[in-house]
């Protein structure tokens, strides 16, 4: 497996500046709905970029403790964690079977093998344990749709590019995400299609528990965010002989 690539170093400050870690109050409560009180309890914050999913995580009662590639993304997360460790997140430096809570969010664009994070994520999980995931729609969010005039125009424009490269997991393209983020412009985008991203939860063994899908805080005509709440199944019991007859 390649090393991976910090892409947000030299990024770091321009991000925390443009984004939050949650961009309306649905998606906050969907994760305080789905998760829960952690009871001080462990919660892997994977590709944790720059820690702002740490306050809420906090406030819920959980210890976060944040996985980066991103030496950059990390100065600022280790204030606002519990902990900040610099690793790849397809090879993270934990047990397995080690954690009951993982959470992600918005960096399945910033990865080409998003599979193989949430493979290691279930692996990290004990069996019960649970993966919030909160990104980008696939369907509705990349460099084939222009969404940055769909308020005043009530109109959207899409072009040829959804899925490209045959396998569903698109590709790199620096023409920006088309949310007028500018991400693409800056770290690049990698577009994956709705199958794809269900794939790589479904191949990783996870069952899907909860599905959400939210519009921009300031409105929109679709979807910006979707959002998952997965589970790492427990082993069958074990079936108890019939007694003979």
């Amino acid at each position: 497996m390649r090393p991976g690539i910090a892409r947000y170093d030299g990024n770091a400050e321009w991000y925390d500046e443009t984004f939050s870690a949650f961009h309306h109050q649905n998606a906050q409560a969907w994760f305080r709905e789905c998760l829960g009180p952690g009871g001080g309890a462990v919660c892997l914050d994977v590709a944790c970029g720059t820690g702002r999913s740490g306050r809420i995580l906090r406030e819920m009662g959980y210890r976060a403790v944040g996985f980066d590639i991103s030496a950059d993304q990390l100065r600022f997360a280790r204030p606002r964690l519990a902990a900040a460790v610099r690793a790849d997140a397809r090879r993270l430096p934990l047990p397995g079977a080690s954690a009951d809570v993982a959470t992600g969010m918005y960096f399945h664009t910033d990865t080409e093998d998003f599979a193989a994070v949430v493979g290691e994520v279930a692996r990290c999980l004990r069996p019960g344990g649970r993966f919030a995931y909160l990104g980008v729609h696939p369907c509705y969010v990349g460099p084939f749709v222009y969404r940055l005039d769909e308020r005043q125009d009530q109109a959207l424009t899409f072009k040829p590019g959804y899925g490209t490269g045959g396998s569903g997991t698109g590709g790199w393209t620096s023409r920006g995400s088309g949310d007028g983020s500018r991400i693409g412009g800056r770290v690049g985008f990698h577009h994956k299609t709705l199958a794809s991203f269900l794939q790589a939860f479904g191949n990783a063994g996870l069952i899907l528990r909860s599905v959400r899908e939210f519009v921009a805080p300031d409105g929109g005509i679709l979807p910006w965010d979707l959002a998952l709440l997965t589970e790492k199944p427990r082993p069958a019991g074990r079936q108890i002989p019939r007694a003979s007859r």
